[in-house]
């Protein structure tokens, strides 16, 4: 590897692993919130919720990193252009497409990260945060009756506990269950437990009373009892059966599934028209993101290094070539929704990466050399 293509590439390695890195924490602090009352309300430990944070990144990485590549080589050669040293290198008798040839070659190793990330990795990954979600939401084996504080289980089941032995029992325990439709039930108890029966969470209460309040006529019956048995999981069919998500499922699955097949093994539900065009759409979107690291690259590329060599002619593409990634962007964005609706919309998934790639290699090739005329 040449000396000047070395030093390219490690001033754009530099510059891409410090932005990026920035931008995925800024990133993982929004995320982030969405899990905070979880692991200050509901017990959630600190290693759940950091895997559960950390999970997702990869899925933001495949949009933002063609982006962030794209201000990388503006920031890099901008700067390079600023200091002389683009105009040193072209003097020597490097052409535009060697000068270009770092950003290329980064842009390259990251097409192919991506086609990995949005085949492979991202799926996998999104299908454990899934599991793993769906497990803390309908198991109170992930949750933790905090004490001095209303836990809410699910929308329709709160538990209060004043305290806790270091044996585990319960004391002062107030349950607001409102998972009937027909009634709403409260229940007081001086005492209590977890317990388990067949994997299934109950709270065993002891010198209690159970108030019970009919929704259509607002009566309230009262039951005194010395020992009651409450479960407290979700008993409805759709909470029991976890059904993968398309953004989960393999690619292969996505290209092939049929409409009238079984979700999964377990679920009663089938594969509706809808689900088959939503289907398609995912498969599509990850085989056209990793395009957009290289029409990104050429596109930042073709603004800096080809064209007449003055600031006025050079800011001027700039400007063209932000906008180009903006609409790209949108393009891709537009286009996965109008496909969840037609599936005559899939090819438009692939206008915004090869339209943008079109532009930067119309953009490199237009002129044989920086500051040679146009070709009639």
């Amino acid at each position: 590897m040449r000396l000047t293509t070395r030093y390219i590439l490690r001033q754009l390695v530099i510059a891409l692993v410090l932005g990026t890195t920035a931008l995925m924490v800024l990133l993982w602090l929004i995320h982030s919130l969405r899990f905070f009352d979880a692991f200050i309300n509901k017990g959630l430990s600190v290693g759940t919720f950091l895997k559960l944070t950390v999970l997702l990144m990869p899925g933001f990485l495949t949009f933002f990193l063609p982006i962030a590549l794209f201000g990388v080589i503006l920031f890099v050669y901008n700067r390079m252009t600023a200091d002389r040293e683009l105009m040193v290198l072209q003097s020597s008798g490097l052409s535009r497409w060697r000068v270009g040839s770092p950003a290329l070659l980064l842009a390259g190793v990251l097409t192919a990260v991506g086609f990995y990330l949005t085949l492979d990795a991202v799926p996998r990954l999104e299908s454990a945060f899934n599991a793993l979600h769906f497990e803390i939401r309908h198991e109170i084996t992930k949750l933790a009756l905090t004490e001095g504080a209303f836990t809410e289980v699910s929308d329709t089941l709160t538990i209060y506990v004043r305290d806790s032995t270091e044996r585990g029992d319960l004391e002062g325990l107030i349950i607001h269950d409102s998972r009937d439709p027909d009634a709403e039930v409260t229940i007081t108890a001086r005492r209590g437990a977890l317990v388990y029966d067949h994997d299934q969470p109950r709270v065993m209460m002891v010198n209690g009373v159970r108030q019970e309040r009919d929704r259509e006529t607002g009566r309230v019956s009262f039951l005194f009892f010395d020992s009651h048995a409450m479960p407290i999981a979700a008993s409805d069919a759709e909470s029991v059966v976890r059904v993968p998500e398309t953004r989960e499922r393999s690619t292969w699955d996505l290209l092939t599934l049929q409409e009238g097949e079984r979700m999964a093994s377990n679920a009663p539900y089938l594969f509706t028209e809808r689900n088959v065009r939503r289907a398609r759409m995912e498969a599509h979107l990850r085989l056209a993101k990793p395009l957009s690291n290289l029409a990104f690259a050429l596109v930042g590329l073709g603004a800096l290094l080809s064209g007449e060599f003055n600031r006025s002619g050079r800011n001027t593409r700039v400007a063209v070539a932000v906008v180009v990634v903006v609409l790209a962007q949108a393009a891709v964005l537009g286009a996965g929704n109008l496909a969840r609706t037609d599936l005559l919309y899939l090819p438009l998934l692939y206008v915004g990466p090869l339209g943008s790639m079109a532009l930067g290699l119309w953009w490199m090739l237009r002129y044989p050399r920086p500051g040679g005329a146009a070709r009639s």
